[in-house]
């Protein structure tokens, strides 16, 4: 594959939900509807993150739930290996097709976010958009034992808005984005299920127009909600420090728990 590695790796535990569905079967759609991040940015916020914080030198760069591997650009062009892990075959070839059309060689593997390994470690991991899928807490202790086996020490974690800073709750969002002559109306929900397991059901629906021709995609996950206390023990058990926590990416706003949190929070973490 041009130097490009594409690893179909075995699944060593139950998937979550509606793992590979229509949403996640397009790529093209999914990258336009979340297309209102500044992904330039949120690089430049990672690269100071890293500058402060890391007592490594960072080469590998791992992104779980890669999906379309938005940040994977900006990342290679400052001299980074890619890793992306992720459940979806067609995401995985959307960004490798990505890759080599920039003419860069990535690292991508198949592989449940929960428990996985891989053969070479990283200096760098993070996971974007909330996109941290566990359903339970012996998921959840998984998932941060694999990443401290694969993180050199003194490499960083990077999360964002994988903590939920404000009760369970009903909610629904939409916005409208909108590329080359295609246009989707995006609705997200969340439903509580079950607050003692802290679960609740997220929907992303896609109401899409793609020049004259209407298409609607969808994807259903159950999940567990992850709240800062249990976030921090569970973390610490599994060899990580706590760097920090700040609201909306924004590095001169750290969270104390008495401010508004707007949209977003991110989360640093060290491997000890």
């Amino acid at each position: 594959m041009d130097g490009n590695s594409y690893h179909l790796g075995r699944r060593k535990q139950r998937s979550v939900k509606s793992l590979v569905d229509s949403l996640y079967a397009n790529p093209t759609y999914y990258e336009i509807a979340f297309s209102y991040r500044d992904i330039p940015w949120e690089v430049e916020v990672m690269q100071e993150v890293i500058r402060t914080h890391s007592h490594i030198p960072v080469k590998r760069v791992l992104e779980f739930g890669c999906g379309n591997s938005p940040h994977m650009e900006e990342l290679l062009k400052l001299g980074y290996a890619y890793i992306g892990i992720d459940l979806s075959p067609e995401m995985l070839q959307y960004s490798l097709r990505k890759a080599k059309q920039l003419g860069y060689q990535v690292e991508l593997h198949r592989l449940n976010m929960v428990h996985f390994v891989l053969e070479e470690p990283i200096d760098f991991a993070y996971t974007m958009l909330g996109s941290l899928y566990v359903q339970n807490t012996e998921e959840l202790i998984s998932h941060f034992a694999s990443v401290s086996n694969v993180l050199n020490r003194g490499g960083l974690y990077f999360l964002d808005w994988c903590v939920d800073f404000g009760w369970l709750a009903d909610t629904t969002d939409y916005w409208t984005a909108k590329r080359d002559g295609i246009t989707i109306d995006v609705q997200h929900s969340t439903r509580l299920i079950n607050c003692i397991e802290q679960t609740f059901e997220e929907n992303i629906e896609l109401a899409i127009d793609d020049h004259g021709t209407s298409r609607n995609v969808k994807q259903r996950s159950i999940r567990r909600a992850i709240y800062p206390q249990e976030f921090l023990l569970i973390s610490q058990k599994q060899g990580f420090e706590f760097i920090g926590w700040w609201n909306d990416w924004d590095l001169k706003s750290p969270l104390d728990g008495t401010e508004e949190i707007i949209t977003r929070p991110i989360c640093v973490l060290r491997r000890r």
